[in-house]
């Protein structure tokens, strides 16, 4: 059965609002676009009418002597013909300015829009697949695990009771276990760490959607100011006979302010600013106090040492080869949450040795962030992590590091981080 995470981030929910507002605007546009183009039928149609009617004065005008009267009624018939003309070029234009245009822009949105939420759903589809991938490794484990203890303490209470043969075939069978317990447990790991990486292309992949759409809704926004502008620019050659009219769709569009219409769109899509709790899940380990594991649990803390070693390496790397303050900044973004989860996973499993060792608890700033949940016959550790919206997070790591607030070691300190830093951070 699938599992999905705890909670609905705002940029999830940003992101859906967006798309509710675009939607919005896109059905007001087909509106539009619909009325456009019977007022286009009503104005070529009005134009072949009327231009039956000046044909025919103008046979009658043929058979008529020529007067004053008759000079007059020639005007007349002239001026239908030119209302005909008018009337024709203003449904064609709107036809070509402004129907035909409105109709490639809507589809080529509703393509890009549909390419998009395809890419969301994907991305979201790893974050839930990793889930529940890591709760079925850890499950796994878990029952290795205890396997693997059972047949320790077999193999230790019978050494004096059984054959040389059958304690070989003993350790044999430990051995083989012991492999067992350590595959699953890279296994459980990578899948764990894996999931910092699908997290991270999953709000990546929103915060690009998101942006996409902006973009379409802003283009959109213009579209419709072009189409208006040109719509009145057409109506205006009509004359005085529609002055009144034309005077109050010239009043409505001399208010109209692009830039303002864009602003009202930024501010009623705009993801809030307030921080937000992303949860990750952390490892969690089968530990009988009665089996004292304590050189495995050191075995765990050194392997968060190593991989907290090489991601300051990995970051002072990554950013001397970086061409702007927008990637460091990205990249200093991805190595904090690496680093917090690093922090957590750790102080979790100090925990864990501290209660083994009979020590008081390490005391840590994370640790009012840690969580359990309970699934079946299974406990489930998580943390919670401020993840505020990403143009938030990369505006604050570069207003720190432009401030100094925030140094990345050099590549001198990092050969061995755990002891230096994680460990005095926990207060050992």
């Amino acid at each position: 059965q699938e599992v999905r995470p705890q909670n609905c981030p705002t940029y999830n929910k940003g992101y859906k609002n967006l798309k509710e507002f675009s939607q919005n605007g896109e059905d007001f546009c087909k509106q539009v676009t619909s009325i456009l183009q019977q007022r286009a039928n009503l104005e070529i149609n009005y134009s072949k009418g009327l231009q039956k009617l000046a044909v025919k004065l103008s046979k009658a005008l043929q058979t008529t002597k020529k007067n004053c009267l008759v000079s007059a009624w020639a005007w007349v018939s002239e001026g239908m013909k030119s209302a005909a003309d008018l009337h024709q070029k203003l449904g064609k234009a709107i036809e070509l300015e402004a129907i035909k245009p409105t109709h490639q822009v809507l589809s080529v949105h509703e393509k890009k829009k549909k390419s998009l939420d395809n890419e969301v759903e994907k991305a979201a589809n790893l974050v839930i697949g990793n889930w529940n991938q890591q709760l079925k490794a850890k499950k796994k484990l878990m029952v290795s695990t205890k396997k693997h203890e059972a047949l320790s303490q077999l193999v230790e209470s019978s050494k004096q009771t059984v054959t040389k043969k059958e304690k070989q075939k003993l350790l044999s069978k430990l051995k083989k276990s012991t492999e067992k317990v350590a595959k699953e447990d890279e296994n459980y790991y990578q899948k764990n760490l894996a999931g910092c990486a699908t997290r991270l292309k999953w709000e990546n992949t929103l915060e690009n959607c998101y942006q996409s759409i902006l973009e379409l809704e802003k283009e959109r926004i213009k579209l419709l100011y072009n189409n208006l502008n040109q719509y009145t620019q057409h109506i205006s050659v009509f004359g005085q006979t529609l002055t009144t009219c034309h005077t109050q769709i010239h009043c409505a569009i001399s208010k109209i302010d692009v830039e303002k219409d864009t602003q009202a769109l930024m501010e009623e899509t705009a993801v809030s600013s307030t921080e937000n709790k992303s949860e990750f899940l952390l490892t969690d380990y089968f530990v009988s106090i009665e089996w004292k594991e304590i050189p495995l649990m050191g075995n765990l803390i050194h392997r968060l040492s190593d991989a907290f070693g090489k991601t300051l390496r990995a970051i002072v790397k990554e950013i001397s080869y970086a061409e702007s303050q927008k990637i460091t900044a990205a990249l200093m973004d991805e190595t904090n949450l690496k680093l917090d989860l690093l922090q957590a996973n750790s102080y979790k499993l100090s925990s864990v040795l501290a209660e083994l060792e009979q020590r008081p608890q390490p005391s840590h700033s994370c640790s009012n962030s840690i969580f359990k949940w309970k699934e079946k016959q299974q406990t489930h550790s998580y943390v919670k992590i401020s993840r505020p919206f990403l143009m938030k997070r990369l505006e604050n790591v570069v207003s720190r590091t432009s401030s100094g607030g925030q140094r990345i070691p050099s590549s001198s300190s990092t050969g061995n981080p755990l002891p230096t830093i994680i460990w005095g951070w926990f207060c050992w």
